[in-house]
């Protein structure tokens, strides 16, 4: 089948990026400490943002990730940064997680001493960020910019619920949408304990579909038999295979002057294996969540043992 890439693109006009430069600079000049928070803040505090209608774009997108292009290109990581933060603020609200890495934007590399799985060259699976997380805390959208993306520039792989389902049969929709399974957070976040919640891994929600992806933090429950747990693991193991057909047939390989706009709860995510000799990649994500998930914090550095 031919690779198409996302769904669902929207171009900047010629004008929109203009302001948005012109913004992005404002911002960066206007914040002396050069901090995420300090740019976020100032986003936050004064600035209406020029290009609501892509918020618009995505809330009618149906789950579907969007290619945003014809964005303005900046020789400074700085404005990168502030760019991916007006973005996420355009969808909704920017967060940092303190028991996570404490950062509002996270450089995605391949590096040999980051412990973040996006941080190695080998094909990364597809996957939800976080997707463990409860309501209150969960990111809802991920923003992807690239601030340099040369050669051979691996492809994000994109695979929306729908789509992800619609490969598998009705026995295994049956399995993964009974909370059979258990994710398993907090060793690696500095707590000081494990949390173990049994979930589903399809679910409805407000009238879409929810899928739940996370490496190795989901595995079938405890207390199910033998027999139950084969079917519970085959059918994970049916989720990651469609997946990873579908988010093969959606991928884009996002170069400088565009981003992605990833509804983390309806789309999984993942990447081809990066060709570090012949290739050179730094993209910033961002992380957003809706009004509530702030209000309910009181603050924009939350934390994911809610």
């Amino acid at each position: 089948m031919q690779e198409t890439g996302p769904t669902t693109r929207v171009a900047l006009q010629d004008a929109e990026r203009a302001q948005v430069n012109d913004l992005v600079h404002k911002v960066f000049e206007n914040c002396p400490g050069q901090t995420e928070y300090r740019y976020l803040s100032f986003l936050r505090e004064h600035v209406d943002t020029p290009i609501g209608r892509i918020r618009d774009t995505y809330e009618s997108a149906a789950g579907q990730p969007v290619l945003l292009g014809n964005l303005p290109q900046f020789e400074s990581v700085e404005h990168s940064k502030v760019l991916a933060l007006l973005i996420g603020q355009t969808i909704g609200n920017c967060v940092a997680y303190s028991d996570y890495n404490g950062s509002y934007i996270t450089d995605i590399r391949a590096t040999e001493l980051s412990r973040e799985k996006s941080a190695g060259t080998d094909l990364l699976a597809m996957h939800n960020d976080l997707a463990w997380a409860s309501d209150v805390c969960r990111p809802r959208t991920l923003v992807l910019v690239p601030h340099l993306a040369e050669g051979v520039v691996p492809r994000t792989l994109l695979a929306p619920a729908t789509e992800v389902v619609d490969r598998l049969d009705a026995a295994t929709i049956d399995i993964l949408r009974a909370p059979v399974f258990e994710a398993r957070s907090g060793s690696s976040l500095g707590w000081k304990y494990e949390r173990v919640r049994k979930m589903a891994l399809l679910e409805e929600n407000a009238g879409k579909l929810v899928v739940r992806l996370n490496f190795s933090a989901y595995s079938p429950a405890a207390h199910l038999d033998s027999d139950q747990r084969e079917a519970a693991a085959e059918a994970h193991q049916q989720l990651h295979d469609a997946a990873l057909a579908v988010g093969r047939l959606r991928g884009h390989a996002a170069l400088k002057g565009e981003a992605l706009i990833i509804p983390n709860d309806h789309c999984l995510h993942g990447r081809d294996p990066i060709d570090s000799g012949n290739s050179r990649r730094l993209l910033l994500r961002s992380y957003v969540v809706p009004n509530s998930v702030v209000e309910h914090h009181g603050r924009t550095m939350i934390s994911l043992e809610h």
